[in-house]
């Protein structure tokens, strides 16, 4: 276009009357310039070669006129010579183009302007182009197409504004978002239909849920089938194009998939270059793509990653490993090569702790299983990082590598915490049969610090009051635990507690108890804890009638219990809250005797595992199995009842009353209320699987089994009881978990209810 306006120019100049003839010799008395309205007179005249008192030259004038075209700001440039006696007047008449003051976009709710704009040729501050409107318009039809809204209309207005300035109009009526009616595919024959709408997260319409059609993450879809695809060794595979098919009304659309799934692919050959530190059958017995196996080229990405991970747990923290894959086309074949950059082995300078405002270093340090001078140890520093956010003292736990400038193949180990809340008032309410109406509140300060006035905040130590008031019930507890006593790597702990309890109603009797106990821990390794404690315990039994059952009387008064209690406990859990893999087992022993009314010991064992059925960790299964034995020893032959094991309830098997499993007896012999007394052998066990709703949300389902007997010889699984049920439960942020179960019992017997029961706990953080 420019070259025609510039040609035309030129022939008006050689049209002009006299121009070639009388005029090209005679003198350019002046030069004008005609039309001009936005672009400066000064920038015009700076492009010009004729001035005046010049000789009139044609071929100078055309030069000039193309200068000005090169200016980008004209849409004509034309020259005009008028005679005025001697001499010429030189006139240049220009048309300036029109500018795009402004862009303005209405109507869009569900795109934003930007992403509007991006499509668009014309832009603000750029000459005005009227063949490039209606490409405009149209381009942003098909974004809304591509999109899902297919009754889009766009009307593009034009309005001058000023002097060669317009503002341009887009206005658009969205329409309704169409839904996706089905999703085919051409072309597939190793996978079906199904199976790729599985990889897929864009989904068909059911009913009125789903079926809502986003454009960046179909685009992501066509790109996951093909990840999918070279999975099976087909690692030529294309997807083509996909195909979007409205309805005559616009609300469905269909979309159609094309794919050439190409030939499938075998790893002819697998190598290992430059590895040093260990030999190929070591890295062979890593990886899992074999010579020969089909190729799987996400599998093989990984296999650089283990091989990758297995170097830098071993303190080759900067090896890199770059896996090479050839394709022979004529064989179909691979040939693998994972190129290994081992690096320097890294041993630790220095452990620097930052972000801890409150909690003091020594806290953080003594859950390091790594120190300063050792080599570097993947492993050690992964379960350090679990161990201090298991403390849940932070919000946040980094730790990261630093090369020390000095030498190179030191690091030093920078451990970034951010500080979460510490303190914890847990409460829970809840009414049964068995205690009526009750109620609890717990402060937990899991950051206490006795030697820190005022706040008693930083040191890493537990401190908890619990009150439990109800109709029947009614605690009261402290507890004080110091992992790490006057510096050394012994756990002190030490409770007390007064416990009330009428048994059954007010008919019956009340039982009193009292005591106190101090704890000692020892962490023999990262998983390995034993600990030790001695308790003193009152006991007394009072307010009974006078025909009660013999196994209540013979505890009228008061009586006391000096016992020693030993634990040994294997933790692997990944994390203390809301585990996924892992799993703690737990074995004790309770020795009573060393002074006071009673003689007996108790075997206790827990274990409880947990597993992750999938990748991301949503679908969580668990199984937990308890065991327990008492027996007296000497010359005792009673185990008082608050000592003996029970079931039922919150804790063993939801849907039962509390202690409503095992021996039983009524309050006068042969008549009155049944209550429970609690037999010398246990075995509880629970099943649960949780979901993952999201980070917040989950749902459980259980099932729990308990059997309690009187002596080894009455065991019998017949005798065992079963409760099922779901739960729901949410973490909220600073607030807490709450959790709500409702247990429905499987088997009970003629005297235990057979209704389902709802528990609900939940704690409040600050």
């Amino acid at each position: 276009m420019k070259n025609i306006a510039i040609g035309l120019a030129i022939a008006l100049i050689a049209l002009v009357p006299g121009v070639w003839g009388q005029e090209q010799d005679s003198i350019i008395s002046e030069v004008q310039i005609e039309g001009l309205e936005r672009v400066s007179e000064q920038v015009v005249r700076a492009r010009l070669e004729v001035q005046s008192g010049q000789r009139y030259n044609p071929r100078a004038v055309s030069r000039d006129i193309r200068r000005l075209f090169d200016l980008g700001y004209f849409a004509n440039v034309q020259a005009a010579v008028t005679p005025v006696g001697n001499q010429v007047v030189l006139t240049y008449i220009i048309e300036e183009k029109l500018v795009v003051q402004e862009i303005s976009v209405t109507g869009n709710r569900r795109v934003r302007d930007r992403q509007i704009r991006s499509v668009l040729t014309t832009r603000e501050g750029q000459p005005f182009l009227p063949e490039n409107q209606e490409q405009d318009r149209q381009a942003i039809v098909q974004l809304y197409e591509g999109r899902g809204y297919a009754n889009t209309v766009v009307d593009a207005v034009v309005e001058q504004v000023g002097p060669s300035r317009v503002r341009v109009y887009y206005n658009i009526e969205e329409g309704r978002k169409a839904r996706i009616r089905s999703i085919d595919f051409v072309g597939n024959e190793l996978l079906t239909d199904r199976a790729l709408r599985r990889e897929i997260d864009t989904s068909r319409a059911w009913w009125f849920l789903g079926g809502r059609y986003e454009e960046d993450r179909f685009e992501q879809d066509l790109q996951n089938l093909i990840d999918v695809y070279s999975d099976y060794g087909r690692l030529e595979v294309d997807v083509p194009r996909a195909d979007i098919e409205y309805s005559d009304d616009g609300k469905r659309m269909d979309i159609t998939v094309y794919i050439n799934e190409g030939p499938e692919y075998r790893v002819n050959v697998l190598e290992f270059s430059e590895n040093i530190v260990y030999d190929d059958d070591e890295l062979l017995d890593t990886i899992q793509v074999q010579a020969g196996d089909l190729h799987n080229r996400g599998q093989v990405l990984r296999d650089a990653d283990l091989i990758e991970q297995g170097y830098q747990e071993s303190g080759y923290v900067n090896a890199l490993i770059t896996p090479q894959v050839t394709l022979d086309r004529d064989a179909k074949t691979t040939h693998v090569v994972h190129n290994i950059n081992e690096g320097v082995l890294k041993y630790i300078r220095e452990i620097d702790i930052t972000g801890n405002e409150v909690t003091k270093d020594e806290v953080i340090r003594r859950e390091m299983l790594i120190s300063p001078g050792e080599r570097f140890d993947g492993v050690s520093v992964r379960d350090s990082q679990r161990r201090i956010e298991n403390t849940r003292y932070f919000d946040n736990v980094r730790i990261t590598l630093d090369d020390y400038e000095g030498e190179g193949r030191f690091t030093n180990l920078l451990v970034d915490v951010e500080e979460g809340k510490t303190g914890n008032f847990n409460f829970g309410f809840g009414y049964s049969s068995e205690d009526r109406l009750g109620g609890f509140a717990e402060l937990r300060l899991n950051n206490f610090d006795i030697t820190n006035w005022p706040t008693f905040s930083g040191g890493g130590q537990q401190f908890a009051a619990r009150v439990n008031v109800g109709e029947r019930r009614d605690q009261y507890s402290l507890s004080f635990t110091d992992p790490e006593i006057f510096g050394y790597p012994l756990s002190f702990g030490a409770d007390l507690y007064d416990e009330s309890y009428r048994v059954r109603g007010g008919a019956n009797y009340r039982e009193d108890q009292r005591g106190a106990q101090l704890r000692l821990g020892k962490v023999l390794s990262p998983h390995v804890t034993v600990r030790t404690s001695m308790g003193y315990q009152s006991t007394n039994i009072s307010e009974l009638p006078f025909f009660v059952n013999p196994e209540i009387r013979r505890q009228r008064g008061q009586s006391t219990t000096i016992s020693n209690y030993w634990e040994i406990e294997r933790n692997t859990l990944d994390r203390h809250f809301d585990p996924s893999s892992g799993s703690v087992h737990t074995l004790g022993l309770q020795i009573a005797g060393l002074g006071g009314d009673n003689n007996f010991l108790k075997f206790e064992h827990d274990s409880q595992w947990f597993w992750a059925l999938d990748e991301e960790e949503k679908w969580i299964f668990s199984f937990r199995t308890r065991e327990g034995y008492l027996t007296e020893y000497g010359s005792s032959d009673y185990i008082p009842l608050q000592d003996r094991f029970y079931a039922g309830g919150t804790n063993t098997v939801r849907g039962f009353r509390n202690r409503d499993i095992g021996p039983s007896g009524r309050e006068f012999i042969v008549f009155g209320d049944r209550f429970a007394l609690g037999g010398n052998l246990r075995w509880v066990t629970n099943v649960e699987m949780k979901y993952k709703v999201t980070d917040m949300l989950r749902v459980y389902a259980f099932v729990d089994s308990a059997g309690v007997w009187a002596d080894t010889s009455d065991f019998s699984f017949g005798d065992m009881k079963h409760g099922a049920g779901v739960g729901l439960g949410v973490d909220v942020p600073r607030i807490g978990p709450i959790r709500v179960d409702y247990g429905y019992p499987i088997n009970p017997d003629g005297d235990q209810s057979s209704s389902g029961r709802l528990h609900m706990t939940t704690g409040f953080r600050f």
